[in-house]
């Protein structure tokens, strides 16, 4: 197949007639199908050529229609996930030793070498879990945890909770995933991570971590996406075989 790749954060993408045609004529010419990959923000759609229609002039999809027709669930298994509300990481330090104090208006702020002496999780019921998989636990760099800091006389205390809001699609939970692994201020090196075998150092198989983190009470929702029309070379025995999963599509795991 071929693939024409346009990022453009505008919910609508608009292709010329003329760059329309010289693409389909080429995809003609050597008898594979036009797929068109359209990046909006962090978020990728891919889709056929056809569902972009003849406006006033140009040709148009809209970014409801590239969602609702995005082939990524039925060609590379993308599923989208909700991290359960209460689930996070727990970090307690240590005061060991005080090594300074500043005062101003609003009042004074305290430094303090300290030592991490306990981490611990909570699972999606907000019971403390210390046996989660090292993989589940990385999903946890996939989300966005809201942080809580609580103060004693010997410790300080913070918490990372998932809310009750949001959803992660598995392609940019990668990509989080990815630059958390990087080092600082450092990009994935994508061109050096092909031509690995295993692209991330903490997962080795998305869809086998996500699996995990649901049976671990982690993971609440794992959605599997298809297509609102299939495409004539992508029938249901040949996307079985691609994915696997996608046996799955069209229901909800929760």
């Amino acid at each position: 197949m071929l693939i024409e790749v346009k990022s453009k954060n505008e919910p609508r993408l608009s292709f010329r007639p003329d760059y329309l045609e010289r693409l389909q004529n080429y995809a003609d010419l050597v008898g594979m199908p036009l797929l068109i990959a359209w990046k909006f923000h962090s978020v990728w759609m891919l889709f056929e050529v056809r569902h972009m229609k003849k406006a006033a002039k140009n040709f148009n999809i809209t970014l409801n229609t590239a969602m609702q027709e995005n082939l990524l669930g039925a060609l590379a298994g993308d599923v989208a996930y909700k991290i359960g509300a209460g689930a996070g990481i727990h970090l307690r330090f240590r005061k060991d030793k005080l090594l300074g104090i500043e005062k101003s208006d609003e009042g004074y702020s305290e430094q303090w070498a300290m030592t991490i002496d306990d981490v611990s999780f909570t699972d999606r019921e907000g019971a403390y879990r210390t046996d989660l998989d090292g993989d589940v636990q990385s999903l946890f760099t996939t989300w966005y945890l809201e942080d809580k800091e609580e103060h004693t006389d010997s410790h300080v205390h913070m918490h990372f909770i998932a809310g009750g809001e949001g959803m992660q699609f598995a392609h940019t939970a990668l990509v989080r995933l990815l630059n958390w692994e990087s080092p600082h201020d450092n990009r994935p090196h994508w061109r050096g991570l092909l031509r690995k075998e295993r692209v991330t150092a903490n997962v080795a198989s998305f869809s086998a971590a996500l699996d995990a983190a649901f049976r671990q009470k982690v993971v609440s929702h794992v959605f599997y996406f298809q297509p609102h029309a299939m495409p004539d070379f992508l029938q249901p025995q040949t996307a079985y075989e691609m994915a696997p999963q996608c046996r799955l599509n069209s229901t909800v795991r929760a």
